[in-house]
């Protein structure tokens, strides 16, 4: 089947959207260029009353949609009305706006009846002005993460002809079940190949895999600042507690230089014993990492949570504190005079 005319595009998505509508489990179901997450193509958009040039444009995601998405997604409409079947092909144009691109285009004024630019040129170069018909809730197209930009929704059989060009002739099927999603992943993907065996589907799942999905990068980053944290942590106790245990000896260095030894076997000796009490630590902090390391495996792409190099790097570090810990008061006890660190009780 060619798809060549935007009549033709359009056609074969109103038959899908009937198709998957009427799955048995599927409460709603609607069509949408790009959905929330998934960020999508942006336009400049010109309200009526400024100057029909870039510098007046307000950069907008476009959203082409059919009349059942805002309830399939339960986006709220905060003013006016949604799509319905006489937003037609030839009708008058119409489109709706978010919350954002509301504030940014008509500041301080309701923005229903107004007009916007946008898209192509009329069939004579003019202006192609659509109205503002209603109003959604703000959504965060681009991820949780990041707020929300303005955002305008046209009615999927109004779409411009270089539209489908631009979404390269592809929609995604949005469904809302009435109990579990899973089991509807094979029903929908033969309701689309009813309409054409031959049609690309793809990237199937449903919002709370992509919810999680779109956290995923956050929780790991907020995890491997936890790491480096507790590593800081550890690298500091280290240090610490070896270092105070040091200090604690420097009678007996005092007594081991009084009686002959140089400063090369005093450090040797000290570094010796703090090199052991962190050996032993490092048993027990590999043994915890290893049996703690499949928290993060699903956060993991093609590494291994018992990755040789990175438990190496933290072993290394924590090695060379604790010998640190150790050299440092260990070398000024043993440049102590004996007779000074002996009097020290």
């Amino acid at each position: 089947m060619a798809y060549e005319t935007p009549g033709q595009v359009t056609r074969a998505f109103e038959r899908i959207q009937a198709g998957i509508t009427a799955v048995p489990g599927v409460a709603s179901g609607a069509l949408v260029s790009a959905a929330p997450l998934e960020g999508g193509g942006s336009n400049g958009l010109v309200p009526e009353g400024r100057p029909i040039d870039i510098s007046s444009s307000i950069n907008s995601l476009m959203r082409l949609v059919t009349p059942d998405y805002f309830a399939t997604m339960r986006i709220e409409l905060v003013r006016g009305r949604g799509f319905g079947p006489d937003d037609r092909q030839g009708a008058p144009l119409v489109m709706v706006i978010n919350e954002t691109l509301a504030r940014e285009a008509f500041p301080g004024q309701d923005p229903i009846g107004k007009r916007i630019a946008c898209c192509e040129p009329g069939p004579d170069g003019s202006p192609n002005w659509k109205e503002v018909v209603g109003v959604a809730r703000d959504v965060r197209a681009t991820g949780l993460e990041e707020e929300p930009v303005p955002e305008f929704y046209l009615p999927m059989v109004q779409a411009p002809g270089a539209a489908w060009s631009w979404t390269d002739r592809t929609m995604t099927v949005v469904a809302r079940a009435q109990g579990d999603a899973i089991p509807l992943m094979a029903p929908l993907r033969r309701a689309v190949a009813e309409v054409d065996p031959a049609l690309p589907l793809y990237n199937l799942g449903t919002m709370q895999g992509r919810l999680m999905d779109s956290l995923a990068q956050s929780r790991f980053s907020t995890m491997l600042l936890t790491l480096f944290g507790a590593l800081a942590l550890a690298a500091v106790g280290v240090y610490g507690v070896i270092s105070y245990g040091v200090a604690q000896r420097t009678q007996e260095i005092g007594i081991r230089m009084a009686l002959g030894a140089c400063h090369a076997d005093v450090l040797a000796m000290v570094v010796r014993h703090g090199a052991g009490l962190a050996g032993i630590g490092l048993v027990i902090g590999l043994a915890g990492a290893l049996a703690l390391s499949r928290l993060v495996s699903s956060l993991l792409f093609r590494v291994s949570p018992t990755d040789p190099p990175t438990f190496a790097a933290g072993m290394v570090v924590l090695t060379a504190v604790a010998v640190l810990a150790a050299a440092i008061p260990a070398r000024r006890a043993a440049r102590t005079d004996p007779m000074v660190a002996l009097r020290n009780d």
